[in-house]
């Protein structure tokens, strides 16, 4: 009797190691696929080094954060893209919608600073929503306002210029 069980004991190992070594290949597999993920995710972010040229405010502007409030402070800045990375896209002026988690940044650090954003995409619907923000204020009428790298040019239009979201603080470039 000890035979049968000895055979038997035999086949439950070999299975168990066949078993073993396809939910191996099956991780190695996930692994693999998660991996092409990130980095195709991480192909598809876009960085661009440049100062804003304009800031959208209303006459009576206040930067202020409830902290109570479960809701981020967003504000909207003209961009002009002195680089981009990669080093396809060529537009020139862009806006920015930088939704804050981290702190403010203080107004005059915009007219001396160079900035590195790290910038989404926005799809064509979340483009029109970025763009009905830059119309906003029925009550209040909110302009773009020159940074001292914008204040001796003229500024495009920002209705024609692409949307892109922000959401980590910009860095400093140099």
């Amino acid at each position: 009797m000890l035979q049968p069980t000895t055979h038997s004991h035999r086949q439950v190992i070999v299975i168990h190691a066949l078993l073993n070594k396809r939910l191996h290949a099956l991780c190695l597999l996930v692994v693999f696929f998660l991996s092409c993920a990130i980095s195709s995710a991480k192909d598809d972010a876009l960085s661009v080094q440049g100062v804003v040229v304009a800031i959208q405010r209303g006459e009576k502007d206040a930067r202020l954060i409830e902290p109570e409030s479960f809701a981020d402070l967003a504000e909207i800045y003209m961009v002009r893209a002195d680089r981009w990375s990669p080093s396809a896209r060529k537009e020139k002026y862009i806006i920015v919608e930088y939704v804050h988690h981290a702190g403010l940044i203080e107004y005059e650090r915009f007219n001396k600073t160079h900035w590195i954003l790290e910038l989404h995409q926005q799809s064509p619907e979340v483009n029109q929503e970025c763009l009905s923000w830059i119309t906003r204020g029925a009550t209040e009428e909110l302009k773009f306002v020159p940074t001292a790298f914008g204040a001796k040019t003229k500024l495009p239009d920002p209705k024609t210029l692409p949307c892109f979201l922000i959401t980590k603080q910009p860095s400093v470039a140099r």
